[in-house]
């Protein structure tokens, strides 16, 4: 959706979570010297201004990433894995009033040898995203997510990820995103499929039958792989009743063909989250 900017929500609850479970898959990629591909659906800007207008009006950050490393700084316990690395990741970035997104991300995990593409169509923040990554080895592409990601795909280099967090202000969004990420799946099936999705009370028929479906789909055809669904929940969603279904009361990754022990890694991390911002 073109009216949709994540300049309101960065460094929000959400991208805590979505940016600690790309951590966990990027540092597994990392692991092994071949080279890896990341295709970035819903890009963004790349790298975010914590004093832009539109941030501050809606104090998404001042709750999510703000409160996370004010939190962090006062407590004993110890950081689980994933979460820890994303925290050391984005405090040089927060000591600039910025966030780093997801295309920054995976361009600090990215080595010599592997291939970074950024999917944008929002004009602002499409040229925000050329700017942030100038004089840096990826490939940006002004194009419609999913029409890239049928077209990007297979990828010289098979091993990789793909990550997909579409705003969702649409209903066909759903159905949209489950037709693109089946299809990546049967041309691509060595990759993971990363996709972050909201927890919404207005849209909880049409979230149940997009992560129905993938995992059915999973289950499925001649290279069959496993997947992992992970939720964390922040507010009571019986409270959110009273203001219209409006807001988030969480959000939730799935990934297909996930790396070995992210299962676990994102429990434990989830677990830890919840316990730290749930209000």
């Amino acid at each position: 959706m073109l009216s949709y900017q994540h300049e309101y929500h960065s460094g929000n609850i959400a991208d805590i979570f979505k940016h600690t479970a790309l951590c966990l898959i990027l540092e597994s990629l990392c692991k092994k010297e071949k080279p890896f591909t990341v295709i970035d659906s819903h890009a963004g800007a790349g790298i975010f201004d914590l004093e832009d207008e539109r941030l501050l009006k809606t104090g998404e950050a001042k709750e999510g990433i703000e409160k996370l490393m004010r939190l962090l700084d006062g407590t004993h316990e110890s950081v689980p894995h994933g979460l820890r690395e994303y925290i050391a990741l984005e405090k040089p970035y927060i000591a600039r009033r910025t966030y780093a997104g997801s295309p920054e991300i995976e361009h600090l995990y990215a080595r010599s040898g592997d291939s970074l593409h950024f999917v944008e169509k929002h004009p602002q923040a499409l040229a925000s995203l050329s700017a942030n990554m100038k004089q840096k080895k990826v490939h940006i592409h002004n194009a419609d997510s999913y029409k890239a990601l049928d077209a990007l795909t297979p990828p010289a280099v098979r091993r990789g990820l793909v990550l997909c967090d579409p705003s969702y202000e649409d209903a066909d969004d759903y159905k949209k995103v489950c037709e693109s990420l089946k299809t990546v799946r049967r041309k691509w099936n060595t990759a993971v499929i990363a996709l972050w999705y909201p927890l919404l009370l207005r849209r909880k028929n049409e979230t149940a039958r997009l992560l129905t479906e993938l995992e059915d789909f999973c289950k499925l055809g001649t290279a069959p792989c496993g997947a992992v669904r992970c939720e964390l929940t922040v507010k009571d969603p019986v409270e959110k009743q009273a203001d219209g279904n409006a807001h988030l009361y969480g959000s939730g990754m799935l990934i297909l063909n996930p790396p070995w022990k992210l299962k676990e890694d994102l429990a434990e991390n989830t677990a830890f989250l919840e316990k730290l911002l749930r209000t």
